[in-house]
């Protein structure tokens, strides 16, 4: 078969014109997706620093409490907040953070759970007393919160900063 001049350039611009489409419609692609995970990356960090606050608040909460035994006025919100931010969390988190997560949530249970019954208790025991065997139980699971939130702490941080402790950034 001969090519002539006329079918040469027939083919040429054909090959030019699917070039120059496939060229654009894989950058619009890209750009789409890259634009995408800026969007959700951003989202994401805000829920990350809610949650470092939120962990934060009950911390707090949870430091009175050991402190003085009475829960303070105005604080059951830190509570209720903490199940918003878990939905949120199970959205944009990686498996890693929603695990450290729910075991920071699963030991505030535990620790609320805990003062609640050593709270309604009856009986004349001491407040805030070691030789209380419910307040003992308590301050264990104190402990196990504050740890619980420690990990948490370090795979948020961890995740945020990426693998050489720098902040990532999209």
């Amino acid at each position: 078969m001969t090519l002539n001049p006329a079918t040469a350039a027939i083919i040429g611009t054909t090959l030019g014109a699917v070039a120059t489409i496939s060229g654009a419609l894989l950058t619009q692609y890209w750009t789409n997706k890259r634009e995408r995970e800026s969007r959700v990356w951003s989202r994401c960090m805000t829920v990350y620093e809610e949650a470092m606050i939120a962990v934060h608040r009950l911390g707090d909460l949870r430091s009175e409490l050991r402190r003085t035994g009475n829960w303070p006025e105005g604080t059951g919100a830190a509570v209720t907040d903490s199940h918003v931010l878990a939905a949120r969390l199970e959205i944009y988190a990686t498996t890693e953070v929603l695990g450290a997560h729910w075991a920071t949530f699963t030991a505030m249970r535990s620790w609320i759970d805990a003062w609640e019954e050593w709270d309604n208790q009856e009986g004349d025991n001491a407040r805030v007393s070691e030789s209380d065997e419910l307040w003992r139980k308590f301050i264990l699971c104190v402990e196990a919160s504050e740890e619980s939130d420690r990990v948490f702490w370090i795979t948020l941080r961890k995740e945020v900063r990426g693998g050489k402790g720098e902040i990532r950034r999209q």
